[in-house]
């Protein structure tokens, strides 16, 4: 419990915001249904969000991590890359097993004839009709950012990665790719990923060694 009390202190401008959105997203998924949160998000568009957007989504690509990773590769950050590797295998598990198991359909499937009238696409992207539940750019994106917040040592960039992890989040529903509760338990499983994994090697690595400070372990290869 003291390592993650540590995890989470050390690393609050990532956590306390996330907790937040925690907050409000339960009370909109309490308080709204999944038609009208769908509806409400995706049926604000233009052109240029729909350039806008389809870059963003690449943030919660499975490439975009394996980017970041390779580069901690070439930079010899072995142990950086290892546990960025377990946070996105978790991550990556968990939402397959979860999509296969629920097999939810997504919104074209789910509003059937109405949708032509009433959901937006884009026109370029191609919408999937199965395994909606939960978001697998959601929880990439939230993995990667999460596991960025707790590897850097400059602890206000949690703040720019919790925004882009939001977003990354937004633009599937905009897509017309998810609704939000898949977005919504996407960034709890992408986050939960990086709390285990890095909970784990700080708790392993404070009691094999006591004498090591646990707040350094992440930022060993750093330098």
């Amino acid at each position: 419990m003291k390592t993650l009390l540590t995890l989470f202190r050390k690393n609050a401008y990532f956590f306390l915001p996330f907790l937040l959105w925690l907050i409000v997203g339960g009370v909109m998924l309490a308080t709204y249904s999944q038609r009208e949160l769908f509806l409400g998000i995706n049926g604000e568009h233009s052109s240029f969000g729909d350039v806008l957007v389809t870059g963003i989504t690449y943030l919660g690509d499975g490439i975009m991590f394996g980017f970041i990773l390779l580069l901690m590769l070439l930079t010899q950050k072995f142990r950086v890359f290892f546990i960025g590797l377990a946070v996105f295998l978790l991550a990556a598990v968990v939402v397959q097993v979860a999509k296969h198991y629920f097999n939810a359909p997504r919104p074209i499937s789910y509003f059937g004839d109405e949708a032509a009238s009433l959901v937006h696409t884009v026109k370029w992207v191609t919408v999937h009709s199965s395994c909606s539940f939960p978001s697998g750019h959601s929880a990439v994106a939230f993995a990667m950012f999460s596991f960025l917040s707790v590897w850097l040592r400059n602890k206000k960039l949690g703040l720019l990665f919790i925004v882009l992890a939001l977003t990354a989040g937004y633009s599937r529903i905009y897509l017309a790719q998810h609704f939000f509760a898949d977005v919504y338990v996407g960034s709890i499983v992408g986050t939960l990923s990086t709390i285990i994994v890095c909970g784990f090697f700080r708790f392993r690595d404070s009691a094999t060694s006591p004498e090591v400070c646990p707040e350094a372990v992440m930022n060993a290869n750093a330098a």
